[in-house]
């Protein structure tokens, strides 16, 4: 007995069993076909990596094929060549890929694939010729012992197989069986799915005529969701009434896997576990990005990401747990002095922040240091890969977690496959083979054995269900779209290969085959990444044929809330407005703050009492703001030479103090805000010598100035700002503000002083005159506070609210929205939640 998989089989098995009605049962042999035919060969086959790898060092030495990445074009070819292989009748090895006229010449790409295909089946040792051997043996022994052969759904075979099954049909009797034809359900969906002639009415009304009452009203739900969480949920919740309605069996064809991935998380808040048969690609583990951020760490000199992923792994170098803490000490020093990558700048950091160098950061450089990257063969670059992994002491971690033990094993085995591979490759190249062998093995959870399982449609080829949920029956899934690559659908076609087409209609038939088993849900949602996403084209037509042939639509499932567990809801959401003791408020207040406490209570309660700031951002690329710090440097730096009053003399001055800035940041910064900066300084000096043309001198920059005032509740506090520049005229002084902002919303600003509260605080600290002056645009003016402008009764405003906050004044959240949108502390205020 002939099945497409083992699963299938033991299916079959019981329900022999079960159809028998005996105690026991001697079963007939019920295999795979490929399981079968592995009895009869003889020779191991050459190793995909060992054939992989001649392919590739083949194609890298050929000019004509480009920039292309010869790693992934060998990884397709190698694919493409094994399917060509299969699809040929046996005995056609030396035969030409492609049978044309001695006139006519293949497309490059067919003669790239004839190249190949004789390279790699020269020997006859590859795996598809290595299973012809063994069909051919299996054939023999058939002839001289023959005995009934059935099979069943047994799927698409290749041109071997197909060969094989009618030599076995000249000498034992063979039956294939594929589903029962008259069964009203199928019957049906063939009519919705298959059939083209006679057009849609027709046919709607022949199944009238024969079924008074739908076959798949009863059989087939559908569920058309918002958004993939309503996806799930509706899934989730069928899935429920099917267990309560005693079906135990239930098969969750996985078509959209990121769908699939929510709801067996929303069934194991149930406690109802589901095995995962389809795994995912070991590249995706955890384990497996181990690795990852190591070799980027080797390669790139520790960038302080990877690098502080590596060491909160728990994977490397020990306990996590005995450095967590200097881990996080060095995240924010990192962060704090912007260092970004490099093994020296990082040991420097650390040994500031620790007096001397951790052993587990020692560990990491040193692991670095013998890591050898001159070229060598793919397999002792596994070995330098394995040997790095013990001086991380990472090997008993990764062989204590299940796939971090299926990685150790596929390194393991690729190094023996490639043992007596010679061609050297680079560290990139041979990194680069690594990911895609770590991206085509496939890790399982073999962990969870449940009766509910996520599978595939071809995995699910032949089994028995109670119940099946196809998950993303949409446009993008149902049937899938082809997948991407660099040979096209029409070469595939030239070569006689299957398509995309082909698969379709397999995943027609075996779709049929499933929801006539059972109770079937066909779910999808009609967004994607905001873009719409419409039903599959056979719902579309499913659903077309029923209220055609029946005047109803299919029922629906509804979206609802899959039970759940009882446990205790979280409360409300409400607009947070905390009361703070005297004890817990600051001393001191810039500017800043007292801004931060007008536009937002809360903000401040979270930046100035409970202390919370953004963590720096160690590799931000140069932006606004920087450029702006460095306009304050240049200017701090000219006008602490004593410009002279010559024009040309005083721009000379700037623009030596610019390049002496620019020369020290990133070359390509630097010329980028050398050339905008370049433009505006000559108004600059223009603006200078006009304002000290005036009287007006420069008396210092950058400085501190700082008023105690009483605040009852309170005790003394601080009021203090840095100011840009301070000039003086006689006994008056004048504070400049430089701004790189418009200057029409300086002038917003200005026309509103008790709300913008920067300029006027820092006129009441000085006891002077108060201007912005914006430098970001020629020409430049300064932009003066009103000189009717109440700067005492707007920074004596700050004491009254500081001591109605010691008196026990709330800090409500209530920023308005232009402010919230961007705000650093809106995950705590919850803003947007407090009604939901």
């Amino acid at each position: 007995m002939l099945v497409p998989n083992h699963r299938a089989g033991l299916d079959f098995a019981r329900a022999l069993a079960r159809e028998a009605g005996r105690a026991a049962l001697v079963a007939p042999q019920i295999t795979p076909l490929k399981a079968w035919a592995e009895r009869f060969a003889e020779a191991a086959a050459e190793p995909q990596a060992r054939r992989l790898a001649r392919l590739h060092a083949a194609l890298r030495h050929s000019d004509w094929l480009g920039s292309v990445d010869k790693w992934a074009l060998a990884n397709e070819l190698l694919r493409l060549i094994d399917e060509l292989s299969a699809a040929r009748a046996p005995g056609a090895t030396g035969q030409p890929v492609l049978d044309l006229p001695p006139d006519v010449s293949p497309e490059r790409e067919v003669a790239l694939i004839e190249a190949v295909w004789r390279t790699l089946n020269a020997g006859g040792d590859d795996p598809q010729a290595r299973y012809a051997a063994a069909l051919d043996a299996l054939a023999a022994d058939l002839t001289r012992a023959p005995r009934p052969i059935f099979g069943y759904a047994l799927g698409p075979l290749s041109g071997g197989e197909q060969a094989f099954l009618a030599r076995c049909a000249d000498h034992a009797p063979l039956t294939l069986y594929e589903g029962d034809a008259d069964d009203p359900v199928a019957l049906t969906l063939r009519q919705a799915w298959l059939a083209t002639e006679p057009p849609l009415q027709a046919r709607a009304t022949a199944l009238a005529t024969r079924f008074a009452d739908s076959p798949v009203v009863e059989q087939i739900t559908v569920a058309p969701a918002p958004h993939l969480e309503a996806e799930a949920r509706a899934v989730a919740s069928w899935v429920a009434a099917q267990l309560r309605a005693g079906r135990q069996a239930l098969a969750l064809i996985a078509l959209d896997r990121e769908t699939a991935r929510r709801v067996r998380a929303l069934l194991e808040r149930l406690d109802v576990l589901v095995a995962d048969e389809t795994g995912w690609a070991l590249s995706t583990t955890v384990a497996a990005a181990v690795v990852d951020r190591w070799l980027e760490c080797v390669a790139s000199d520790f960038p302080h990401v990877e690098l502080l992923d590596l060491l909160k792994s728990p994977f490397v170098l020990d306990d996590p747990a005995a450095r967590q803490d200097q881990v996080l000490q060095l995240e924010l020093a990192l962060r704090r002095q912007r260092v970004a990558q490099g093994a020296a700048d990082i040991e420097r950091v650390a040994r500031q922040e620790f007096g001397a160098l951790p052993a587990w950061l020692a560990s990491l450089f040193d692991a670095r240091q013998r890591f050898a990257r001159t070229s060598a063969p793919l397999a002792l670059w596994l070995q330098r890969l394995a040997d790095s992994l013990d001086q991380l002491a990472a090997r008993a971690p990764l062989e204590a977690d299940a796939a971090g033990a299926r990685v150790l094993e596929t390194l393991a085995a690729l190094g023996r496959d490639l043992a007596q591979d010679s061609e050297k490759y680079d560290f990139n190249e041979w990194r680069r083979w690594l990911g895609l062998a770590l991206e085509s093995a496939s890790f399982v959870d073999a962990g969870v054995d449940s009766p509910i399982v996520l599978t595939s449609l071809p995995a699910a080829r032949g089994r028995s269900f109670d119940a099946i949920a196809v998950i993303g029956a949409d446009a993008r899934h149902l049937p899938a779209l082809p997948t991407p690559g660099l040979f096209s659908q029409a070469t595939r076609r030239q070569l006689g290969l299957r398509t995309s087409a082909d698969d379709a209609a397999d995943a027609v038939t075996d779709l049929i085959a499933l929801l006539g088993q059972g109770p079937a849900l066909l779910s999808w949602r009609a967004w994607n990444d905001d873009e719409p996403n419409p039903a599959s084209p056979l719902v579309l037509r499913l659903q077309a044929l029923h209220l055609a042939a029946w005047s109803s639509a299919l029922p629906e499932q509804g979206i609802g809330e899959p039970p759940a567990r009882a446990s205790t809801l979280p409360g409300r959401c409400t607009r947070p407005a905390p009361v703070v003791p005297a004890a817990r408020l600051p001393r001191r207040y810039s500017p800043t703050a007292y801004q931060t406490l007008l536009d937002c209570p809360y903000h401040f309660f979270a930046r100035a009492v409970l202390g919370i700031r953004e963590l720096d951002e160690a590799d931000d690329a140069l932006d606004k703001s920087d450029y702006g710090n460095a306009l304050h440097r240049i200017l701090k730096r000219f006008h602490d030479g004593d410009p002279p009053h010559d024009p040309a003399q005083a721009l000379a001055l700037l623009d030596a103090c610019a390049e002496a800035e620019f020369a020290a940041l990133p070359a390509y910064t630097a010329a980028a805000w050398r050339s905008k900066w370049s433009a505006i300084a000559p108004a600059y000096v223009d603006a200078w010598l006009e304002w000290a043309g005036e009287g007006w001198r420069h008396a210092s920059s950058e400085s501190e100035f700082a008023v105690a005032v009483a605040v009852a509740g309170l005790g003394e506090v601080t009021l203090h700002g840095r100011v840009d520049r301070v000039d003086r005229r006689g006994d008056a002084l004048a504070v400049i503000d430089y701004k790189t902002g418009s200057a029409q919303g300086l002038k917003k600003k200005l026309r509103m002083p008790d709300e913008a509260v920067q300029l006027p605080f820092y006129a009441w600290l000085c006891n002077a005159r108060a201007a912005y002056l914006p430098i970001n645009e020629a020409p430049v003016a300064p932009l003066e506070l009103d000189g009717e402008t109440d700067v005492d009764a707007i920074s004596r405003r700050l004491p009254e609210l500081l001591a109605a906050l010691a008196a026990g004044a709330p800090l409500p959240a209530g920023g308005v929205e232009a402010d919230c949108r961007y705000c650093a502390v809106r995950g705590l205020c919850r803003k947007g939640m407090w009604h939901a």
